[in-house]
């Protein structure tokens, strides 16, 4: 029912908070911003705090700017993520069911904590729990739990679907005098 509902969503907007546990340094990091994503294959991450930067993903290509760092990252997109990123979900790229495995369903009244294993054991990735709202099996949040000890959290809020967003709200061009780091000829 989630993959249904998420392939019913065209587009989906809405504000997050993102909780980074790093297990080496022992520090929870936190950011938040807006997300737009619009099936197939794009996505617009605007992180405003704590340090400002704008993550594109469009016709394959990754853009990162920081514009505090006065940087823009390119890549290819399959340099950046596995097959089952939930990024990749997210921007209508994947399938649930062809990344993971599900473990178990913890309902509650209002919500659903849905914990998915990775069919590809070197992934990096242990194990993946999303939160879906009962009524509608839309995702509230996910938790990405790394084989490091590692666990990024992204909650949304405000969420808003099937909006109308044009193909140019995904288009980057790196700004004049930020330098550009090109990693997406690296074969």
């Amino acid at each position: 029912l989630i993959q249904k509902r998420y392939e019913e969503a065209k587009t989906f907007k809405a504000k997050f908070s993102q909780k980074a546990f790093v297990q080496i340094m022992d520090q929870t990091q936190s950011a938040e911003g807006e997300v737009i994503i619009k099936k197939p294959g794009k996505m617009k991450w605007v992180y405003k705090n704590p340090d400002p930067q704008t993550l594109i993903v469009n016709d394959n290509t990754f853009w990162l700017y920081a514009p505090e760092e006065n940087q823009v990252t390119k890549a290819s997109i399959k340099d950046v993520y596995t097959a089952n990123t939930p990024a990749l979900f997210l921007s209508g790229e994947g399938k649930l069911t062809d990344s993971f495995r599900l473990e178990k369903v913890i309902k509650n009244e209002k919500t659903s904590q849905v914990l998915l294993l990775p069919l590809q054991k070197n992934s990096g990735m242990e194990k993946l729990a999303l939160l879906v709202d009962n009524k509608k099996y839309q995702i509230l949040s996910s938790k990405v739990y790394d084989s490091l000890g590692n666990t990024t959290e992204i909650t949304f809020e405000s969420i808003e679907i099937n909006l109308t967003f044009p193909d140019s709200l995904f288009d980057f061009e790196t700004p004049e005098g930020v330098d550009l780091v090109d990693a997406s000829d690296r074969d």
